[in-house]
């Protein structure tokens, strides 16, 4: 079940993508009942409020530089970081270089105890 743009054993280049994309142009790469990968291109100056995804994420930064805010305080993802979050735990970012990040989230299925 592929939703997405990327056909399984595709390669694909993370920074170029596609030449006619947005600067500030998410692209989900692959979604199916599992996992969610999103490539996301953000421009300098763009801010996103806090909110929060229902699965576990990672976050990879290809290139550029931002800022993200969790409960535990500031952190600033350059060139070749990642970052793990919890499901369901806030955050809000600003971008302070135009970045491409790789966005990985996994979909949990909901037990008994999540009710």
């Amino acid at each position: 079940m592929n939703q997405g743009h990327v056909q399984s054993g595709e390669i694909i280049d993370l920074e170029l993508l596609k030449e006619d994309m947005d600067v500030d142009a998410s692209y989900a790469l692959i979604k199916t009942e599992d996992m969610e990968v999103i490539r996301m291109a953000l421009p300098a100056g763009k801010k996103i409020e806090e909110h929060s995804v229902a699965g576990e994420m990672s976050v990879q930064c290809l290139k550029g530089n931002i800022q993200f805010s969790l409960e535990e305080g500031n952190r600033s993802l350059s060139a070749d970081d990642w970052m793990f979050l919890e499901r369901k735990q806030p955050f809000s970012y600003t971008v302070n270089k135009d970045t491409i990040l790789l966005v990985t989230i996994l979909f949990t299925k909901k037990t008994e105890k999540d009710s």
